[in-house]
């Protein structure tokens, strides 16, 4: 539709220039000839005919040849379109939608079971996120929509355009979640979690709370143990007394039942844990894992997180020599000793798989 607008106020822009051009350009000539016409003859109705006939045709010459089949009586009504026209397009392009009506909007996309992406691929969630980020009415409003609907689909939504609007920055959110993280039930926290973002444990008073969590209800609670988790996504700056407390509450979900528990778990120690060995024994055992996502994860981080290569080459070699390992796993063990010099034997098992890695892509036709 509003392309349709656009294409028509456009054929009504080019009809007013082709009118404007014809009265005061083309025609100043005849207006100045049949002026002196309309003088001789006085009140004459044909000397008056005579005078705008040359305007008349002027116009709807140019008004032809872009196209369009007018008269030029017709002229008046169509200059009154365009304005009314333009006004519209003008009234679209600047009304914004209120929080009411985007928090409907959210809503009305849950209930049809749109997807996280979906949903925030939409104009409405944009244009919630830049309402929340300017209006501190539209961020209370939203708030107190959330706590409402903790723990469900929508609040999943709610806090996760809380965060991407701002997050920890702007100090209502951040206040209100760390309340929430102190206080509130299992879905609150959670939500608390959701709108801080995944740097918020870089934040003394909200990490604390998270070890809170983690060392509490969050091994009966997987959803909550990772969004804890995922909090600790960078290290920052801590004393060795808050490293020991973090790299010790996110270990205890190294061996969680739950394979995407497990994941989050080794992504927040590969962020925070120091190439030691108690962290190099954990990403060996996790190399082994029954989890082709946990042991592609293990590899990668036995590549670049500054481990010795002695003390993880026979892991990676292995990977890569493994008949049955996934071929993800072994395109990340690849990419892992592409990160050391290696020794002649490692050197030639490299080259090797890299070369069966070509044909197999050759074969497939992804030549």
């Amino acid at each position: 539709m509003r392309l349709f607008k656009l294409n028509r106020i456009a054929s009504l822009t080019a009809l007013t220039v082709a009118f404007m051009s014809g009265y005061f350009v083309g025609d100043r000539g005849s207006d100045r000839t049949n002026s002196n016409q309309a003088k001789t003859v006085g009140g004459d109705a044909t000397a008056v005919k005579v005078s705008q006939s040359p305007r008349q045709n002027n116009l709807i010459q140019a008004a032809q040849a872009r196209g369009a089949n007018i008269s030029a009586n017709t002229v008046s009504e169509i200059t009154s379109e365009l304005a009314g026209d333009l006004q519209s397009q003008s009234d679209d392009f600047s009304r914004n939608p209120s929080a009411a009506e985007l928090l409907a909007t959210m809503e009305s996309l849950v209930l049809k079971h749109k997807s996280d992406e979906e949903i925030r691929g939409t104009k409405e969630f944009q244009q919630l996120l830049s309402l929340l980020a300017a209006d501190p009415g539209a961020r209370k409003r939203v708030l107190e929509r959330l706590l409402n609907v903790n723990g469900t689909s929508l609040g999943d939504t709610l806090s996760q355009a809380l965060a991407l609007s701002g997050g920890q920055d702007i100090p209502e959110i951040k206040a209100a979640a760390t309340r929430l993280l102190r206080g509130g039930t299992a879905e609150q926290r959670l939500n608390a979690l959701q709108m801080l973002g995944q740097a918020s444990g870089n934040d003394p008073s909200i990490r604390s709370s998270v070890l809170e969590i983690l060392r509490s209800e969050a091994g009966t609670n997987p959803k909550l143990a990772m969004a804890a988790m995922r909090s600790l996504s960078q290290k920052g700056v801590v004393s060795q007394g808050d490293y020991q407390a973090v790299v010790g509450s996110i270990a205890l979900f190294v061996h969680s039942q739950d394979p995407e528990v497990r994941q989050t778990s080794l992504q927040a120690l590969s962020n925070w844990s120091d190439p030691d060995p108690a962290a190099l024994q954990t990403f060996t055992e996790a190399a082994y894992d029954s989890d082709a996502g946990v042991r592609a994860l293990a590899v990668s981080v036995l590549g670049q997180g500054g481990f010795d290569y002695e003390s993880v080459r026979d892991t990676l070699i292995s990977t890569l020599q493994n008949p049955t390992e996934d071929l993800s796993v072994k395109a990340a063990a690849q990419q892992a000793l592409g990160h050391f010099p290696l020794d002649e034997q490692a050197l030639a098992i490299y080259r090797a798989y890299a070369s069966d890695s070509v044909n197999h892509q050759s074969s497939m036709g992804f030549n």
